[in-house]
């Protein structure tokens, strides 16, 4: 497996980029079919999904990465994130990875604080 390609790099080039504000290279590795599963909102293109990427981590002040775990097309990041307004959030994220790119995400974190500062959309 090419090591610009496998699922390690390209989460982890992801994940950098974002947590640093450079969200052009984030949405750079996501795939143009990507699929979104989170607890809150619907992201049913790459670009819902990347407009909402620069705007919530637009508001992150400090995200510290406390586990890693890769497989052959896959990855998991669980971290914790301080986002302003909100406190800390817990996350764990599940990616799927394809020719180098960024396919499914999804994401799994309490969603208490985001529905009470109005974050989520749909219910």
């Amino acid at each position: 497996m090419d090591s610009g390609t496998d699922p390690r790099s390209v989460v982890r080039a992801y994940h950098d980029a974002w947590t640093r504000g450079d969200f052009e290279t984030a949405v750079g590795l996501l795939s143009a079919g990507l699929k979104v599963e989170v607890p809150v909102n619907d992201y049913p293109t790459t670009e819902s999904f990347a407009g909402a990427l620069a705007a919530f981590g637009g508001l992150a002040t400090r995200v510290a990465l406390l586990s890693e775990l890769y497989g052959e097309d896959e990855a998991m990041l669980l971290y914790d994130m301080d986002v302003q307004g909100l406190g800390t959030l817990r996350v764990a994220e599940h990616f799927t990875v394809a020719a180098g790119r960024i396919i499914r995400i999804r994401q799994i974190h309490d969603t208490v604080a985001i529905r009470a500062a109005g974050f989520a959309q749909n219910g």
